[in-house]
């Protein structure tokens, strides 16, 4: 059950590295959603989230931030090799139900894991 969980080790929490990842990171995107990925300085995969007023209220960015996490965190294994990613959610992302954005986010995925080599 502990590997399910994402603890703040994984997360990227202060706004330089944001800045960082969307200065010089590489992008892969989807339909709704844009993947900013940097190599990390640290020994692990780290996730931010993304998502800004324009999605919609809060009850709907909440939503698709819940979404995302629970995505990696289930999806996290096929990531090799240790990056900075940050997700985030184009405009139209909240007229998706659940099911529709986690096929959005396996596109996205599956992009992210093409560009591992």
């Amino acid at each position: 059950m502990g590997s399910y969980s994402f603890p703040k080790t994984e997360r990227l929490l202060k706004r330089a590295d944001f800045l960082k990842l969307s200065r010089s990171g590489r992008t892969k995107q989807t339909r709704y959603f844009i993947a900013a990925m940097l190599g990390s300085e640290t020994d692990t995969t780290r996730l931010g989230i993304t998502v800004s007023k324009r999605v919609g209220n809060a009850v709907e960015r909440n939503r698709i931030k819940r979404i995302v996490r629970d995505y990696y965190r289930l999806n996290r294994d096929t990531i090799s090799g240790n990056r900075d990613i940050n997700i985030i959610a184009r405009k139209y992302v909240a007229s998706l139900n659940n099911r529709e954005v986690r096929d959005e986010l396996g596109k996205l995925f599956k992009k992210i894991v093409r560009s591992d080599g």
